[in-house]
């Protein structure tokens, strides 16, 4: 267990798995260090009281359950008891006062995760749409929630929006899918926001993108779909187009239909199979004819570079595991990798791959935290 809360065996790799009674300690531990970050323990709470609280609930299981224990054995369990003692007598002292002085649970458990998808709606009201399914038919919603799917009431003749704007904040770790009135679909990838009405008006059709989305637009001639992502928009009449805002240059992979990026005063066609390229620093576009699918592979729930910089792929998987890696030495980020493969639910799956075509690197866990070093 305490190679686990370090993360890392002898040979730098991960510890093996743990039963279910290790694993709730292990998350128990690792909560109260993260609390305990940058304090001493000590000076902070009652150590001792937690020590003996423990061992009268371990004397009381003595008694309903007589063992035969031997010394060694006894002593080892009382070693392993102590270490621990430390790491969870806080967790004991501080939900136990947070009860008895305040007569309340825990407040920090009844606030919603950071991790959660959030809809937040044109009135004010913000949905956790993880917690929720569902038709929400009052004034402000006309809209339904399927998983983590948002379907919008089909709208009759255009209208303006009464309720204002819609923003959806997806977070690391995560992606959805949302369903416009109009009919046009978009996968929002993790670490982006997108705004949007529930209704659109009768002209035009304008949404706002933070971060990445893949956008399936339906064709009306008549009302153009705009995407405006800071410095550029992108018009679209009808056509599937992907959007990457992360980073210093802003990417539109276009896959099917005709597009136009505009930034100021520079306007841009784009043909099916082109990537163009808006680059902030010189605030000027470019475009070149490119393998889409490095692009668009996210929205079907696979893992596609070719040949590209481990350091790229380390960003995206940072987004999408919500991770963090670092780098024992800046030449690693430029080792490249080629793959193609389903994404996987635990990101094992992916850096295992990377290990096993390389003798090059070994990547180290601790946490949320992955290091890249040398092998």
């Amino acid at each position: 267990m305490l190679k686990h809360l370090d993360g890392v065996n002898e040979d730098g790799e991960a510890p093996g798995t743990l039963n279910e009674e290790e694993l709730e300690m292990l998350l128990l531990a690792e909560e109260m260090r993260i609390k305990l970050k940058g304090m001493d323990p000590e000076a902070q709470f009652p150590v001792e009281e937690g020590w003996k609280e423990l061992q009268y609930a371990h004397e009381q299981s003595k008694r309903k359950e007589p063992l035969l224990i031997s010394w060694y054995k006894r002593h080892q369990w009382l070693s392993i008891a102590a270490t621990m003692a430390l790491l969870l007598a806080p967790v004991f002292w501080w939900y136990a006062t947070d009860k008895t002085e305040k007569g309340i649970s825990n407040p920090v458990a009844k606030q919603v995760p950071s991790n959660q998808i959030r809809l937040t709606l044109g009135n004010g009201k913000s949905i956790n749409i993880e917690e929720q399914s569902g038709a929400l038919k009052g004034a402000e919603e006309h809209l339904a929630l399927t998983g983590s799917a948002i379907v919008y009431e089909k709208e009759g003749a255009a209208k303006e929006n009464l309720a204002g704007n819609n923003t959806l904040e997806v977070p690391f770790g995560k992606q959805t899918k949302v369903v416009l009135s109009d009919g046009t679909q978009i996968w929002i990838n993790a670490g982006s926001k997108l705004t949007y009405p529930s209704q659109f008006g009768a002209a035009k059709r304008e949404v706002s993108l933070e971060g990445e989305a893949f956008f399936d637009v339906v064709h009306q001639a008549q009302r153009p779909f705009v995407v405006h992502t800071g410095r550029l928009s992108i018009n679209v009449l009808g056509t599937e187009f992907n959007v990457n805002t992360f980073g210093a240059s802003f990417q539109t992979a276009l896959v099917r239909g005709k597009v136009r990026l505009e930034a100021g005063t520079k306007s841009m066609v784009l043909l099916p199979g082109e990537l163009g390229t808006y680059h902030d620093q010189s605030a000027g576009l470019s475009k070149k004819e490119s393998n889409l699918r490095e692009y668009t592979a996210w929205k079907d729930k696979e893992l596609y570079f070719d040949n590209g910089r481990l350091g790229d792929i380390a960003s995206r998987l940072e987004r999408e595991y919500d991770l963090s890696f670092s780098f024992e030495s800046p030449e690693l980020k430029n080792l490249h990798f080629t793959i193609d493969m389903p994404r996987p639910d635990e990101v094992q799956g992916v850096l295992n791959n990377i290990r096993l075509s390389t003798n090059q690197i070994n990547f180290v866990f601790k946490g949320k935290q992955i290091e890249v070093k040398k092998r």
